[in-house]
């Protein structure tokens, strides 16, 4: 089977000649070190990611766009930056730090103007169809990580609770944009959908499940209804943390899939994948915390067969780490587990 063939029959829950396998990013470091090569540090290169990808076996690309303007350096020496959704942000590093929100007043949000698509490219999602075997999945955003990210998260988190019909105001508008993004990145080739959207920590979701049925879950509803149609894609959740007590509603939101099941916020995959295995594609699951950056490589191929084992059966699952191959994976172990 080819790669593409393969991730299609993950998403129609049948099995395949081998387990699909993928991961939504790779660290630029780790890439850089399997392949022996000093490429770039961008977030994003074809020629880099194509090789790390053909190198390890993997199925997919995931593939995204996140315009910002540079305003240069501020009074502290860091690399200051306007994001197409109006926030200023100074990077520390890679730590971002939000000093400007999109609006000075929360009250104002009726002014917050949908961001502007025309400064969006599929151009990378195109040639990564066109030139490639990989099957091409493309991200957007959720409601809850990018206002987040435009306000940073406490003053967000309050304003959910204070402001919640400002917030879904800000965030009906965040969201037309995302799917404007999303029907471009399927025009330029991409096969499914990747709705990136963080809102749960170890111990739970980040909100109240009241609060989520106000800001969140009708904007997901919405999102993939509008996704779908433009045309029938695929459209897969990401979130890491504890999900288990919304699983549910997320589901009922019409996603194709989930990303993460980050098995050290107690996603069990045996669990996930018998209650909602029939109707979710199921992506990662190996552990980040331990297994993949401090174990062993044969302790590291072991979980990955035993995974495989668990939630391959009857097709509907794609390997993965739960979250990304990040810098901090040693070569043997990110080989290890793909080798395996």
């Amino acid at each position: 089977m080819t790669r593409r063939e393969r991730m299609r029959a993950a998403f129609a829950h049948r099995e395949s000649d081998r387990v699909p396998r993928g991961e939504l990013c790779i660290g630029s470091g780790l890439a850089n070190r399997l392949l022996g090569k000093d490429y770039p540090d961008d977030y994003q290169h074809f020629d880099r990611d194509l090789a790390v990808r053909n190198l390890l076996g993997i199925d997919f690309v995931n593939l995204g766009d996140w315009p910002a303007d540079d305003l240069g350096l501020d009074g502290n020496g860091y690399r200051r930056f306007r994001s197409v959704y109006g926030e200023e942000y100074a990077m520390k590093g890679r730590a971002k730090m939000v000093v400007r929100p999109p609006i000075a007043d929360i009250a104002d949000a009726a002014s917050y103007p949908v961001p502007d698509i025309g400064r969006v490219s599929g151009s990378l999602v195109r040639r990564f169809a066109e030139e490639t075997e990989l099957f091409v999945m493309a991200q957007i955003g959720g409601p809850v990580s990018m206002l987040d990210e435009m306000f940073g998260m406490e003053d967000y988190l309050v304003y959910c609770l204070t402001n919640p019909a400002e917030i879904l105001t800000i965030g009906e508008r965040v969201m037309e944009f995302e799917v404007a993004k999303a029907e471009l990145f399927i025009d330029s080739g991409a096969e499914a959908i990747l709705m990136a959207d963080d809102i749960a920590f170890n111990s739970g979701c980040f909100l109240p499940p009241a609060t989520m049925r106000k800001i969140a879950y009708p904007l997901y509803r919405e999102a993939v209804r509008a996704i779908k149609r433009h045309r029938d894609v695929p459209v897969v959740f990401h979130s890491d943390g504890d999900l288990r007590l919304c699983l549910g509603e997320i589901l009922d939101c019409g996603f194709d899939g989930l990303h993460s099941l980050q098995p050290s916020a107690g996603m069990d995959i045996a669990t996930v994948k018998r209650e909602y295995g029939d109707r979710l594609c199921l992506f990662g699951n190996i552990d980040l915390d331990w297994v993949m950056t401090q174990a062993s490589p044969e302790e590291v191929a072991r979980v990955t067969r035993s995974t495989i084992d668990i939630a391959a059966p009857g097709g509907g699952y794609v390997l993965a780490t739960c979250n990304t191959l990040i810098d901090a994976i040693p070569e043997a172990n990110a080989l290890a587990m793909y080798r395996a």
